[in-house]
C-alpha cells in the first residue's frame, strides 16, 4: 500500500489549487478524482476571473498545466471509502488502497434533479445538465432553461445565440444573477422569463417534446425540444460516511475558517463546503488555505 503525507480527493479548481500547495511545501502528495476541472468545465464563459476570460474548460487546462510541473501522483479513479486505521486515513478506490497522514475533501458536486416525470427517461433525450455538452444539439430549436441563478443565466444567454427562443422558468420572484447578466437577458428578444413557474412533467415518447409549468396553481405546457436543468446541485461527499463528518442540513462539510472539519486531519475546500459564494475564485482560495492547513497539521504530528 503506497503511503502518502496528503491525499487530495478531487481535481477542481480547489483541489488542483490544493495540490500546488502542498507541493510545493514539500508534502508527498496524490491527488485522487474521476475526472480534471469537475463542474468548472460547464461554465461556457467566466467573466470574474482576474486576468482571464474564456470558458471554464480553458481555465481548468491551465490550472492542470501547472499543477504537472510538480511532482504529484494524480491517479483518475472514484473514491469510494475512506475510514481511520491508527494515525492513518486508507482511502479505497475500487482497485486499490492508499494511506495518508492527512485528507482534503475537495470532490465538488453533482447537479441537482428535478425529480418529476419524464425526466429521467429523456436524459440524454433533450433532458441536459450541461449546456457546453449539449447547446450543438439544438440550433434552430426552442429550449427551456430551469433555474434563477447565475449558472441559468449564462446557460441561457448561451442558447439564446444558438436556440429559436428560450424560456427561463424559475420559482422566484426574480433571478438570483447578477445584475449584468440579468440585463443582458432583458435585451435578447428571442428569450422569455416566466417567475413563480415550477415544472411539473417533462412530456414526449423518444424524445422531449414539451414540458408541463404550473404558474400560480394553474399548469400550462409549452412545447420545448429541449430541457436543461440548473437548479444547484448537491456535494459528492457519500465516500465520507465512515468518518464522521460533521454536516448541515445541506449536506455540506463543516467547516472553519482554516478549512478543518470535525475530525482532526480532515479538510474540506470548494463547494462541497457549500460557502456563501459558491465561485472559483472561492474554490481556489479554500483549496490553498486547506493546504497550508494540512501542511501544519501533519508538522505537529511529527515533532
Amino acid at each position: 500500500m503506497k503511503t502518502y503525507d496528503l491525499i487530495i480527493v478531487g481535481a477542481g479548481p480547489a483541489g488542483m489549487t490544493a495540490g500546488i500547495y502542498a507541493a510545493r511545501s514539500g508534502l508527498k502528495t496524490a491527488i485522487i478524482s474521476k475526472d480534471i476541472g469537475g463542474t468548472t468545465n460547464s461554465i461556457l464563459m467566466l467573466e470574474n476571473w482576474p486576468g482571464f476570460k474564456g470558458s471554464g474548460t480553458e481555465l481548468m487546462k491551465s490550472f492542470y498545466n501547472q499543477l504537472k510541473e510538480y511532482e504529484i501522483d494524480i491517479l483518475m479513479n472514484d473514491v469510494e471509502d475512506i475510514e481511520k486505521k491508527g494515525k492513518y486515513f486508507i482511502v479505497k478506490t475500487k482497485k486499490q488502497e492508499f494511506e495518508c497522514k492527512a485528507l482534503i475533501i475537495a470532490s465538488g458536486t453533482e447537479r441537482k434533479k428535478l425529480n418529476i416525470p419524464g425526466e429521467k427517461e429523456l436524459i440524454g433525450r433533450g433532458v441536459s445538465y450541461c449546456v457546453t455538452c449539449d447547446s450543438f444539439f439544438f440550433k434552430g430549436k426552442i429550449v427551456a432553461v430551469i433555474g434563477g441563478s447565475d449558472c441559468a443565466a449564462i446557460s441561457a444567454l448561451a442558447l439564446s445565440d444558438i436556440a429559436k427562443k428560450v424560456y427561463i422558468f424559475y420559482k422566484g420572484e426574480e433571478l438570483r444573477c447578477e445584475d449584468i447578466n440579468s440585463e443582458r437577458l432583458k435585451n435578447k428578444e428571442n428569450v422569455e422569463i416566466h417567475y413563480n413557474s415550477i415544472p411539473k412533467e417533462i412530456k414526449g415518447e423518444d424524445k422531449v417534446e414539451g414540458l408541463v409549468v404550473s404558474h400560480k396553481g394553474k399548469e400550462r405546457e409549452y412545447k420545448v425540444e429541449g430541457i436543461f436543468v440548473e437548479i444547484g446541485a448537491v456535494p459528492l461527499i457519500d465516500f465520507v460516511k465512515k468518518l464522521g463528518l460533521r454536516l448541515n442540513e445541506n449536506k455540506c462539510i463543516v467547516v472553519d475558517e482554516n478549512m478543518k472539519t470535525s475530525v482532526p486531519g480532515v479538510f474540506a475546500a470548494g463547494d462541497v463546503n457549500c460557502t456563501k459564494l459558491n465561485q472559483v475564485v472561492v474554490a481556489s482560495a479554500e483549496g490553498a488555505i486547506a493546504a497550508k492547513s494540512a501542511y501544519s497539521y501533519i508538522k505537529d504530528k511529527e515533532q
